[in-house]
């Protein structure tokens, strides 16, 4: 096939996703919440496999909802098609879809991310050495700000470690904890929040493999399991600690202040 253009695939997978989403939030509230959540993965998990069927693209796909390659599987695509699904099952923001396409197995390879928010139809989207956007605008980091006048993103649900997280609690004046790994990475990147930390061991490749490259794209920076910047195989079992920030001052700070009595 002749060769592809990233930038609107991805622009294209997405928008099939929020349609398809679209059509079946009418039932919130008619169903018990699990199974309104596993009706939302679903229609977002086909339209991406629709999609790339019907224009016969060359990908594995490695997404939260199961993995399938298609044709000889040339790219990855991480997906996470509904990242907040608990939110937007219930009504709450923010929800969005998260794609991410690599060149080889591994964070390292993403070359493009798009992140688009169900409820605002806000895009983010960045491309390797080309900067970040939101709806097609430049986004950048926030400047430099000290821990404890800090917006901070924290994620403690399903496991707060609190013997990592006790001190970085009781130093900020301002925590907020969306529940969208993605979104939350996003908020960072275009200097909405100073910095994202998730301690939990939990979160997944598929949850921010996207984010991470808009992020970087947009001046910010993050440590992978304590290493700065650090790689990661791009499958779904690939779970790990990130702390993201907009600054390396701030980075650092975070980072002596984890684990302190």
């Amino acid at each position: 096939m002749n060769q592809i253009d990233w930038r609107k695939t991805l622009h294209d997978i997405s928008d099939s996703i929020q349609s398809s989403v679209y059509t079946v939030l009418p039932q919130r509230g008619t169903m018990p919440v699990n199974r309104f959540k596993d009706l939302l993965d679903h229609q977002a998990q086909t339209a991406i496999t629709e999609y790339l069927t019907k224009y016969d693209i060359p990908v594995k796909l490695v997404s939260e909802e199961g993995d399938k390659t298609f044709g000889a599987g040339t790219h990855v695509i991480t997906a996470d098609p509904v990242d907040g699904t608990s939110n937007l099952a219930r009504g709450l923001s923010p929800a969005v879809s998260s794609l991410s396409v690599s060149e080889s197995d591994h964070q390292s390879g993403v070359f493009a991310g798009i992140v688009t928010n169900f409820y605002t139809g806000e895009t983010f989207y960045a491309e390797k050495n080309q900067g970040a956007t939101l709806d097609d605008q430049p986004i950048r980091v926030a400047a430099p700000e000290k821990y404890s006048r800090a917006l901070i993103s924290i994620d403690i649900s399903k496991g707060p470690r609190l013997d990592c997280t006790r001190r970085l609690l009781e130093m900020s004046r301002h925590l907020r904890s969306e529940g969208s790994s993605a979104m939350s990475l996003c908020h960072v990147a275009s200097g909405t929040m100073d910095a994202h930390i998730d301690l939990r061991g939990i979160v997944r490749a598929t949850d921010v493999s996207a984010g991470l490259l808009i992020l970087k794209e947009a001046g910010g920076l993050y440590t992978v399991d304590g290493v700065q910047g650090g790689d990661f195989p791009l499958t779904r079992d690939t779970h790990m600690e990130l702390v993201a920030a907009g600054s390396t001052e701030l980075l650092d700070e975070i980072n002596s202040l984890m684990g302190q009595p």
